[in-house]
């Protein structure tokens, strides 16, 4: 019925029929190129262009204009750039040319974004080619960035190892408590006292009654082997290294038994007002006393730090350990100039262990009159652990046999070779057993 319906509708003249043919098929070719026209502007113009231009615009088969003379899109788009077209314009090369001419002197405020970052509303269109160069800012700046990071990093790490400098030249702790627990027995020699005289002091004794006295005790001790006499009360010969001149010696003849802090120092620091009983035991006492070369201990003499160092260089620091400790224990003075010497040679010493300091005690003359640290008696807790019964928990050999009560004699070694007191010399297991 349609079919009929038009058919009423065609010309009958074949002039009218093929006017109208050549019309229908003008506009189907007018149609088709329009249709040609818009595929080859969308694959010619990005996606940035995608968006639909407003009703009013040219046609979207011209080309975008782009550079300094482009408007901007109500809703810029940042993305891929857009290529140059040919259509553009001597003025928009010329935009693009000042543009890049500009870079690096653009504030940081009007750089171009980073991809993915919206740009403010006035500047260039999104279509203009992204400049890169010194004006465009990292998405994010490292702090070790540029020539101040990098001076900043150099300083720093030159902090860093001065101050690693300074905390590997700093003396250890205890050496600093050592000379600290010295400064307050400073002071200058008292000319009123009275004079000294080797008699005041005992010889060597024989505290625990063995026949062995100080210093064959003190040869048995420091030998690296040795064998007695007949009667068994004295070193005959054996084996000895002496610290202080770097020798080693095979005849205790060749040995004098040196008292570190010598008696006369010790008296005019402070032992000319002890009772004789301290005079004797500080004569004796085994933290005092060393087995060096006898012209060694003879060109050492009564002096002090001030005025003597071992012959051997390595021997220094036992030696300021040693003298430092004896000062301490028994509470005598030190002159400025010995303590001067003591505290800058033991900057560069590892002092172990730190003595007891004795109470605080003076005669009438301000010279001190403590007895040493070396007491016996000691808590339960305080008890040292390589003995029975219990004694005091002193460091070094502080305590001899002379300190010990009756009740406390003889002593047990709990662990044989462990007698940091050298309290059994004949190495049985028990001390102290005269």
């Amino acid at each position: 019925m349609v079919v009929k319906r038009l058919r009423g509708f065609v010309p009958r003249s074949p002039v009218v029929r093929v006017v109208l043919l050549l019309t229908v098929a003008g506009l189907a070719i007018g149609v088709a190129g329009a249709l040609l026209s818009g595929r080859e502007t969308a694959a010619t113009d990005p996606p940035t262009q995608a968006a639909a231009p407003p009703a009013d615009t040219a046609a979207s088969s011209q080309p975008a204009v782009t550079g300094d003379n482009a408007a901007a899109p109500t809703t810029p788009t940042v993305g891929t750039p857009t290529a140059t077209s040919p259509a553009d314009s001597p003025t928009a090369d010329a935009g693009t040319a000042t543009t890049a001419a500009n870079t690096g002197n653009v504030e940081p405020a009007t750089s171009n974004a980073p991809a993915g970052d919206t740009p403010p509303a006035d500047t260039a269109a999104p279509s203009q080619p992204a400049v890169t160069g010194g004006n465009d800012a990292p998405a994010a700046a490292s702090p070790a960035d540029g020539p101040t990071a990098d001076a900043a990093t150099a300083t720093a790490a030159t902090s860093t190892t001065a101050a690693s400098t300074t905390t590997a030249s700093a003396p250890p702790e205890t050496t600093v408590q050592l000379i600290e627990q010295l400064r307050p027995l400073i002071a200058e020699r008292d000319r009123g006292l009275p004079a000294y005289d080797r008699d005041h002091f005992a010889g060597w004794i024989d505290s625990d009654e063995d026949c062995v006295d100080t210093r064959h005790e003190i040869l048995q001790a420091e030998a690296a082997s040795f064998s007695m006499n007949a009667e068994g009360c004295a070193v005959a010969s054996g084996e000895w290294f002496d610290l202080y001149t770097n020798r080693t010696f095979t005849d205790p003849r060749d040995l004098d038994v040196d008292h570190v802090v010598a008696l006369a120092d010790a008296w005019v620091s402070g032992a000319w007002a002890w009772a004789d009983e301290l005079l004797d035991r500080f004569a004796n006492d085994f933290g005092n006393l060393n087995a060096i070369a006898a012209g060694e201990n003879r060109s050492k003499s009564a002096r002090g730090p001030a005025g003597y160092s071992p012959s051997a260089p390595a021997a220094a620091c036992d030696y300021l350990v040693q003298y430092a400790t004896v000062k301490i224990r028994w509470g005598l003075s030190i002159t400025p100039q010995d303590f001067e010497v003591v505290a800058t040679g033991l900057a560069g010493c590892d002092v172990g262990g730190l003595p007891d300091t004795p109470p605080p005690a003076s005669t009438a003359s301000g010279a001190s009159a403590a007895p040493p640290t070396t007491t016996a008696t000691a808590s339960a807790n305080d008890c040292h652990p390589a003995y029975d019964p219990c004694l005091a928990n002193l460091p070094g050999d502080a305590l001899n046999c002379g300190d010990l009560r009756s009740d406390q004699r003889p002593v047990t070694v709990v662990r044989p070779g462990v007698d940091p007191y050298r309290l059994d010399r004949d190495g049985d297991g028990r001390g102290c057993t005269g």
